[in-house]
């Protein structure tokens, strides 16, 4: 007999004995056992692409007595599931009983940033740099919403944790994009390429890329899709797809449209990409007859695809869905859906090169960023996969700058309105108002009104990414 049937049947018991308190603390032992299987089908279900499901699981037997361990696993489902405050809210409940404060406090600290509440982000950073004043993580946290100044006491203790921390470990590789930040914030621009090299390097190493894997993605969907184009769907979903380069603009190109009061914001779905996969087959493992191009998987894809935008975000005459892999498939996506638009979003590529080379992406995304030859490569290849399809798409297939939106932004933003088929709206001119959550690295930046402050910041380190300033 397991732990759960000893504890009802001890309830059992002690509630004929008269002695109900004994019996509820029983009952509460019992269903602990019952949180922990739900927490273990909680993860197949997310795996499965289910969360939805795993959160209503997880609600329907949540209390005030429910083990850290179960609301860690709540707060991650409602995290993906864009439930911000939810989140933030479940975090909360854990800290009094945290063994380990830093890390919730941490994950809390990015929660409302991505609400764009930063004081509250920073106090969480600050309160977790203090109960764990060695993890060199945290520093670069903070410094990404902090502009460093000369006073900032943080700059001397990070300085003196670079003779101590293991070299080559991910400690130092935080500790070296936390300090490329600061010295680039305080003028000291050669210092801190130096040290973006060296993190960069170390990243490389603990997480190993070969841009011949792209390559290879790029043929396989270039073969696939080399004859889209002539069956077509019957959805009436008209969503917005916007796509790039990583650290293109395509935060801020969202973060405009969904300023659109006829506009919902998805952000980074990846619903297309799984209904795509179940309905046409994956471009990357294809059946022999090639992927399954009718009418009807057509229409079947659009309209599982509109089933859980709509599920996940609500009815609205409009959704954005923000995703860099969108370009892989750009046909695929108008084909399935032939009221949808697609917004390709291009910048400088040595500023798109240099931005990438600052991030630390989350674990296993965008692991040609850590090294510059690599990033060029991956460029290459999107310039190849825009022309690929812009021979193959006439209509609802955009091409926008970056530069456009930053330099001239109402006519931009006019302009692009109106090819997607929007009218006119002034809150599209002011993002930096739209109160929607963005969990993006540029949650930060489209905090603030449209400018063109970093348009040229490349240009200081010409030198080392080894091009003319003048380019």
């Amino acid at each position: 007999m397991g732990k759960f049937d000893r504890s009802i049947q001890e309830a059992r018991a002690k509630a004929q004995q008269g002695d109900l308190t004994a019996a509820l603390a029983a009952v509460d032992v019992a269903l602990a056992e019952v949180r922990q299987v739900y927490i273990f089908r909680a993860r197949l279900l997310q795996a499965l692409g289910r969360p939805r499901e795993a959160l209503r699981d997880m609600e329907r037997i949540d209390g005030p007595d429910a083990e850290p361990a179960f609301l860690e696993m709540k707060a991650k489902l409602e995290e993906q599931l864009d439930l911000f405050q939810s989140a933030i809210d479940t975090l909360t409940r854990i800290l009094p009983r945290a063994k380990s404060p830093a890390p919730i406090l941490a994950r809390r600290a990015m929660l409302y940033q991505a609400l764009g509440q930063i004081e509250h982000s920073v106090g969480d950073l600050d309160a977790a740099i203090a109960r764990s004043p060695s993890d060199t993580e945290l520093y670069r946290l903070r410094t990404r919403i902090v502009p460093a100044t000369v006073t900032d006491p943080a700059i001397a203790q990070m300085e003196k944790m670079r003779g101590s921390v293991k070299t080559g470990s991910a400690q130092a590789m935080h500790l070296h994009f936390a300090l490329a930040k600061v010295y680039e914030d305080l003028g000291r621009h050669d210092e801190a390429f130096e040290l973006l090299t060296s993190g960069n390097r170390i990243m490389r190493t603990l997480q190993p890329y070969d841009i011949d894997t792209r390559k290879r993605e790029v043929a396989a969907y270039q073969s696939a899709f080399a004859d889209v184009g002539g069956a077509r769907g019957a959805s009436d979903f008209a969503p917005i797809f916007v796509t790039g380069m990583p650290r293109s603009g395509t935060t801020l190109t969202e973060q405009i449209l969904s300023a659109h009061p006829d506009v919902c914001a998805g952000g980074e779905t990846r619903a297309f990409l799984a209904q795509m996969q179940a309905h046409l087959g994956d471009p990357m493992m294809p059946p022999k007859a090639g992927l399954n191009l009718t009418q009807k998987s057509l229409t079947e894809l659009g309209a599982a695809y509109a089933r859980d935008m709509i599920e996940r975000f609500g009815p609205s005459p409009r959704h954005t869905d923000k995703s860099i892999q969108t370009l892989l498939y750009a046909g695929a996506v108008l084909a399935a859906l032939p009221r949808a638009h697609i917004v390709v979003v291009r910048r400088n590529p040595h500023a798109v090169a240099l931005s990438l080379y600052k991030q630390v992406f989350q674990p296993g995304k965008q692991l040609f960023s850590y090294d510059l030859e690599d990033i060029r490569a991956y460029q290459k290849s999107f310039d190849e996969m825009v022309a690929f399809w812009g021979t193959r798409l006439t209509e609802r297939f955009h091409i926008i700058d970056y530069e456009d939106l930053v330099t001239a932004p109402e006519a931009s933003i006019r302009d692009l309105l109106d090819r997607v088929e929007l009218g006119f709206d002034a809150a599209c001119l002011a993002p930096e108002t739209n109160p929607r959550a963005v969990r993006t690295l540029s949650a930060m930046s489209v905090r603030q009104p449209i400018n063109s402050a970093a348009l040229d910041t490349w240009r200081r380190y010409a030198r080392q990414l080894g091009v003319s300033a003048d380019a």
